[in-house]
């Protein structure tokens, strides 16, 4: 009995330790602010899924496609963008609010990805498509920003990083991109050990020109957003100092001083706003050096009108 005893209290105070680690993340909100789209990997497989905005109703939408991820409503509504894999690489999706007959609207032997749609309908994303050499890791390539009609056609080149730039997202009003952009310096890495290259968010205008860091730590910063009033960038970063964890900030981009928003015993990140900007709905998740699980939560906005 005693052994017995024992046993249970090292097992209690270790912690559970999690058997399944299901994942519902990257959340976007329709335009009329009714429909919640995301991923999950909730049937063994990830896959796209649809639910009434508070979470009820959930129902799959996509599955046919082989890792669909990182889904974004049109602003009318009627197609999501997504990206998925193909033969080992990431490539550009479209489809309509059906969920049947995805069109591939890139094909190239790099990681086309993190799709958003503009105010004006064309579909920008990230792609290493002209990076020296296609053959380097990853972290070492060049990734730019891009965009396209919902046809694949009029390809536009908008930045020149040299670097790694993703997550791109179009400001509302159509005069400002955000993204995520690895530069060299001192950074502290997802565990919060040290490193050389840091994760930032930076605006520039669409061409690319007057690039400026709004984030400005050697924290993790990324996944950035703007709000519908084009007067905040929202993003996630893990400058609070705990290992695997993140939680959401605001910046004015113009004014430069970044504001907490959560400061949460579970981490945050991926947020993105209602269309009215009253609510942010993130991906609300525990990891650490084994495990990951998570689900998608949301929590009132008011920074954006002081």
């Amino acid at each position: 009995m005693f052994a017995v005893f024992t046993a249970m209290a090292l097992a209690s105070a270790s912690g559970p330790v999690p058997i399944t680690n299901v994942r519902d993340s990257y959340p976007a909100i329709s335009p009329d602010g009714a429909t919640l789209a995301f991923h999950s990997n909730r049937a063994g497989s990830v896959a796209l899924y649809l639910s009434d905005i508070d979470g009820s109703n959930v129902r799959l939408f996509l599955d046919n496609i082989e890792d669909p991820v990182t889904p974004d409503w049109s602003p009318d509504g009627t197609m999501i963008a997504f990206a998925g894999t193909v033969d080992g690489q990431s490539d550009v999706f479209v489809v309509g609010i059906d969920g049947s007959d995805p069109v591939r609207l890139t094909d190239d032997p790099g990681d086309d990805s993190h799709p958003h749609w503009s105010s004006d309908g064309r579909i920008v994303f990230n792609s290493p498509r002209k990076t020296p050499d296609r053959n380097a890791d990853w972290s070492d390539q060049w990734h730019d920003v891009y965009s396209m009609q919902p046809d694949g056609s009029d390809l536009i080149q908008h930045t020149e990083c040299k670097t790694v730039c993703t997550f791109p997202t179009p400001s509302p009003d159509g005069t400002l991109l955000t993204y995520r952009k690895v530069i060299d310096g001192p950074a502290i890495s997802w565990d919060q050990s040290e490193g050389t290259r840091n994760s930032e968010v930076f605006v520039s205008n669409l061409d690319g020109s007057n690039e400026r860091n709004i984030s400005n730590s050697p924290a993790f910063d990324g996944w950035p957003v703007w709000t519908p009033d084009s007067r905040y960038v929202i993003f996630a970063s893990n400058r609070k100092g705990r290992p695997y964890d993140s939680q959401i900030f605001a910046v004015d981009p113009n004014e430069g001083t970044v504001i907490s928003l959560t400061d949460d015993e579970w981490s945050h990140a991926q947020p993105t706003l209602s269309p009215d900007g009253k609510t942010i709905f993130t991906y609300r998740f525990i990891e650490n050096a084994d495990n990951e699980y998570g689900h998608i939560s949301s929590f009132a906005f008011e920074t954006q009108n002081p």
